[in-house]
This record gives structure tokens, C-alpha cells and sequence, in this order.
């Protein structure tokens, strides 16, 4: 059994090995893929994460230029990373300022609180996942925390790998996505 500490450095070090080219490309074809299997119009309160780019981490701003065309009265969200592991959040719009806190992660500031009750698709940042909906992200177990929260809202993770056949290593704390779309596949997941 690998440990995901392991799965987590390993994952993070293949991604970051992808080419520009590769990357975009990627980027693209999860756009065209997450098209093709999410119906948009049907949300309305979207919380996305925006990328850290220097770690190769999906394009959301294409993601949400993308829903934008399909539906413009579409609300988006983000956070901001408090100290006690938790996360506060914000409407963004294209109009928004980011700032990098000192983990390189982009946060928004001047931006209006955002109310988590209305949020009803998250879109989850990973480094890998598995075929059953379990997923690897840095280890600070913040998304895991916040997906609890927002139970009435459809989990969605996107990766610009494929899958892992299972991650063994699984705890309480973990929150398993409803789906996850990769520039190969999406992939919808059975709750037990």
C-alpha cells in the first residue's frame, strides 16, 4: 500500500514534468470534456479555485470563461486561506484582484462574502484521484472541511491526469467527489 504523502509528492513532481504545450493542450481538451458532460444552466452559484500556476494546476479561469458563454447569469465564488485551516469565501468576476499568499496561492481581495448555502457546484483542485471518487490534494485537509459544509452542493473534481485504480489510505476527514472530468474522461461516481 502506497501512503498518500507518497502518491501526493509523486503525482505533483509528474505534473509539474508536463511542457507548456502539453499543459495547454490538456487544459483545452478538460474544457472541451467538461462541456460535453455538465449542463451549466443548471447552476447557479459555481465555486471554482483559481490556479496556482507555477504548480500546473487545472486552468479554471478557461473553465470559467467557458461557463460564462453557456450561462452569463452565473455566480462564481473562490476562497481565501484563514490560519486556523479553514476557508473564507468570495464572489469573483472578471474584475476581481488576486493576490499570492505565502503558499503562491492566489486570493482575492476587496471582494464581496460570498453565502456557502447557495454554492451548488464545486469545482475541486486534486493532484490525483482514484476510480471510486477519493481524492489526493496538498494535505492540509481544507477542501475536505469546507466539502462538508456545503453537502447540498454537486462535487466535482478535475485533474489533468487519469486516475488512480483505488487510494487505500482513505480516513473519515476525506469527502469522496460526485464526479471528476480529466482532458481523457469524466468519470461519475457510485455513492455507497
Amino acid at each position: 500500500m502506497v501512503d498518500k504523502s507518497t502518491l501526493r509528492r509523486v503525482y505533483l513532481e509528474k505534473r509539474l514534468t508536463l511542457s507548456q504545450d502539453e499543459l495547454f493542450r490538456r487544459n483545452d481538451q478538460l474544457v472541451a470534456t467538461l462541456l460535453s458532460h455538465i449542463d451549466f444552466t443548471a447552476f447557479k452559484y459555481i465555486h471554482l479555485f483559481v490556479p496556482i500556476l507555477k504548480k500546473k494546476e487545472v486552468n479554471t479561469w478557461k473553465v470559467m470563461e467557458a461557463v460564462r458563454n453557456t450561462n452569463q447569469s452565473a455566480k462564481f465564488v473562490t476562497s481565501r486561506m484563514l490560519k486556523d485551516g479553514e476557508l473564507e469565501h468570495f464572489e469573483i468576476d472578471v474584475t476581481t484582484r488576486f493576490e499570492e499568499n505565502k503558499w503562491g496561492v492566489p486570493q482575492p481581495v476587496g471582494a464581496c462574502r460570498a453565502d456557502i448555502g447557495k454554492i451548488d457546484l464545486v469545482l475541486i483542485p486534486l493532484i490525483v484521484y482514484d476510480k471510486q471518487g477519493h481524492r489526493i490534494g496538498y494535505g492540509k485537509g481544507y477542501y475536505d472541511r469546507f466539502l462538508k459544509k456545503i453537502a447540498q452542493a454537486y462535487k466535482l473534481g478535475v485533474s489533468l491526469g487519469p486516475p488512480l485504480d483505488v487510494i487505500s489510505d482513505n480516513n473519515a476527514y476525506d469527502v469522496r467527489m460526485d464526479a471528476c472530468v480529466s482532458p481523457f474522461m469524466f468519470y461519475k461516481f457510485q455513492m455507497s
